[in-house]
């Protein structure tokens, strides 16, 4: 069974992913000039799972400070 503080770290790792694909992106953007719809459809999927880990992270943050607000790391 995963605690709080698993599915925090979890998401905190799938959120270092993300950003780690959306930064490696953005350098190959700056780099090189791709194109066409297959970049157009991994960026705005990069954008996407961004997002949707960001929004984990910061839910399953609150909800573990609001439950157990004498344990604040």
């Amino acid at each position: 069974m995963t605690t709080g503080a698993d599915r925090v770290a979890r998401a905190a790792g799938c959120l270092k992913a993300a950003f780690a694909v959306a930064v490696g992106m953005n350098l190959a953007e700056a780099v090189w000039d791709p194109g066409g719809i297959a970049w157009r459809v991994a960026r705005a999927a990069a954008s996407v799972a961004f997002t949707l880990a960001l929004a984990a992270y910061v839910v399953l943050r609150v909800l573990r400070w609001r439950r157990a607000p004498g344990e604040r790391p």
